[in-house]
């Protein structure tokens, strides 16, 4: 776990530092494909409704929400080989997913060494949220593992002016912006750190690096490749931003119950969300102080992210869309236990310094091990049961009324059952209740429902009686059903 001080030059791998990678290559893979065809999610079977476009409409046509166009085009391709399941569906990102953990492992190497390298690969080979991602269908672990290669490439061309590493750069930064609309935060923040480190360094005449000139050139290359790429969803996107705006401003309120459970579902509670926020900020100053250029260039597009968010004021915004945060948190949090560790066991052992390394070992298993437990409630809960409240609401219904509430029905109706019933409205549910005497709903993301349908959420809170609740992986994903007895015939 120790780690070793490094420019921003790569560094070829002796051969026995294959081991770890291909270590971390099986298990990422195999964490990563397992269930890898369990029941979509509402998010997802709107993707496979896109899909379902012929080729040159999907990457043509703006979708009607954040495209995700490198996915949808990858996605539609594994479609057309593979036919449609969600096997097929989910195979892209779960290849990224793969990619973007040995990605992750090539840059921690480079920075601090191999030791903290296989720590935190591991840490994000067995995440909780990067296999939750892994096994989405959109575009996120495109986003992250090109993110990551863009990054790694910068640090490489900061370091020696090479022309096929600069249009490496470009190609890969501007396919990170075509896998998210996100992405574009990416090289807008990485060459608001990198143009200030060349001009400085031109000052100094030092390094051989490229001038600000050449990143100038590299930026506007990356610029037109991307407006190429989005060519055909530029008017759409910038109408669908505008018309997204919210006057109140982006919604924080909601973003941070989410973002926090997510993390306290991670670390074991609030407790430990507390101790790897504190161990994480020790490791974010550190890293800051050994690798300056390298964590700006991973900080900056969040950062330049935020401070977009908040200008524009987007009423739709996810914690997914800030995903670069996730690799930074676990080098932040490995360089902060290598430094805790580092300290404690020297102040505590003295003499027998010699047992550092195995106390360190035996603390990464330990971690790792910690990381691990949150899987198992994980593979054995859908992201959206679907097809377990189908299940239920039938055998409970039996000849009554079964009807699902807004996009509880849209995610039943596009995939599991083409016919279902669907109630939009309050008006559309007091129809139902005016001809049949019993009614049973399925619901599901009721915080949405509240916001979208405030009627149709306060008359099911108040007249109906919840019977079953079928939990979900995604925040506010449970399945609910519910039963009234109404006055009908």
């Amino acid at each position: 776990m120790t780690g070793n001080e490094s420019d921003s030059r790569p560094r070829r791998l002796d051969l026995t530092s294959w081991a770890p990678g291909v270590s971390l290559l099986i298990l990422a893979a195999l964490l990563r494909f397992y269930r890898l065809d369990a029941q979509l999610w509402l998010d997802e079977i709107a993707a496979l409704a896109q899909l379902r476009r012929p080729f040159l409409e999907v990457v043509t046509k703006f979708p009607g929400f954040f495209p995700h166009p490198l996915y949808e085009l990858l996605g539609h391709t594994s479609l057309a080989l593979l036919g449609e399941s969600a096997f097929a569906i989910r195979l892209p990102a779960a290849l990224f997913g793969v990619a973007g953990v040995l990605m992750f492992y090539r840059l921690v190497h480079r920075l601090f060494g191999r030791g903290e390298a296989l720590l935190a690969g591991t840490l994000l080979a067995v995440s909780y949220h990067h296999i939750f991602f892994s096994q989405d269908a959109r575009g996120y672990t495109a986003f992250l593992f090109l993110a990551l290669a863009a990054t790694d490439l910068l640090l490489t061309l900061l370091g020696a002016l090479q022309w096929r590493t600069a249009l490496a750069y470009a190609g890969v930064a501007a396919l990170t912006v075509y896998a998210h609309p996100f992405g574009l935060f990416v090289p807008i923040g990485q060459m608001l750190v990198a143009l200030p480190v060349v001009w400085s360094r031109r000052r100094e005449h030092a390094g051989t690096g490229p001038a600000p000139g050449h990143l100038v050139g590299v930026a506007a290359l990356t610029g037109f490749i991307v407006l190429l790429l989005y060519a055909p969803f530029v008017r759409d996107s910038i109408a669908y931003i505008v018309t997204s705006r919210t006057v109140g401003g982006p919604r924080v309120f909601d973003l941070l119950p989410e973002l926090l459970e997510g993390l306290r579902a991670a670390f074991h509670g609030y407790p430990g969300l507390a101790l790897a926020t504190i161990v994480g900020m020790i490791g974010i100053l550190d890293s800051i102080r050994r690798q300056p250029i390298a964590m700006g260039l991973l900080l900056s597009p969040l950062l330049v992210g935020a401070v977009a968010v908040g200008i524009l004021g987007m009423a739709v915004l996810h914690p997914r869309y800030f995903l670069l945060a996730l690799p930074v948190g676990y080098l932040a949090g490995t360089r902060g236990l290598v430094v805790v560790a580092r300290e404690v066991l020297k102040r505590g052992l003295g003499p027998f310094s010699i047992h550092i390394a195995w106390v360190q070992a035996a603390l990464a298993v330990l971690i790792v091990a910690l990381a691990v437990v949150p899987l198992r409630q994980y593979y054995a809960t859908p992201k959206q049961d679907f097809l377990g409240a189908l299940r239920e609401v039938r055998t409970l219904a039996g000849d009554d009324r079964v009807v699902a509430a807004q996009l509880a029905g849209y995610g039943i109706r596009d995939y599991y059952a083409r016919e279902f019933p669907i109630v939009n409205t309050l008006p559309d549910l007091l129809q139902e209740e005016a001809r049949w005497r019993r009614i049973w709903v399925i619901t599901t993301l009721e915080r949405i429902l509240a916001e979208s349908q405030p009627g149709l959420s306060e008359h099911l809170r108040r007249n109906y009686r919840l019977v079953r609740v079928l939990p979900g992986t995604v925040g506010d994903g449970a399945m609910r059903i519910y039963v009234r007895e109404t006055a009908g015939p």
